[in-house]
């Protein structure tokens, strides 16, 4: 992987360390295809170092809902997407808007299938109602600050 960063051409913007897949039709993986459109803008009202100022949208197919997560920057979302939920990138482009962002990435059902934070929760002893308490402060700590 490519871990060097430069700029797009002519927009001042950094170039991520990751890049898409140099041909979008061969794939390595066996098994069916699933498209993930992921789609980034900039955080409003976000202030201070280390603070996230990226959020992420795309439709999650086992949970039927749009899955929102927040990022320190495009760079840090797309290492997370490619390498820890083993997605392939296959087209990025700038949208019009601040930190506005087309992803689409390479996927497979398989990697929708993995425990739901609520199940792993579950599994190490928490009763529903704890983990729907804790997730929902989750929520709340993260709509306040």
């Amino acid at each position: 992987m490519d871990n060097r960063q430069g700029e797009f051409e002519g927009t001042g913007e950094l170039v991520p360390a990751v890049q898409a897949a140099a041909d979008p039709l061969r794939t390595d993986r066996p098994g069916r295809v699933h498209w993930v459109v992921v789609i980034t803008r900039r955080m409003e009202g976000q202030g201070g170092q280390g603070s996230p100022s990226l959020l992420t949208r795309f439709w999650h197919p086992r949970d039927h809902r749009w899955s929102e997560n927040m990022f320190d920057s495009l760079d840090h979302a797309l290492r997370l997407f490619v390498d820890e939920s083993g997605w392939v990138l296959r087209q990025h482009q700038s949208l019009d808007g601040p930190a506005a962002h087309e992803l689409i990435f390479e996927a497979r059902r398989e990697d929708f299938s993995r425990p739901s934070t609520a199940e792993i929760l579950e599994d190490v002893g928490l009763t529903r109602d704890d983990v729907a308490k804790l997730l929902d402060r989750v929520d709340h700590d993260s709509e306040t600050s």
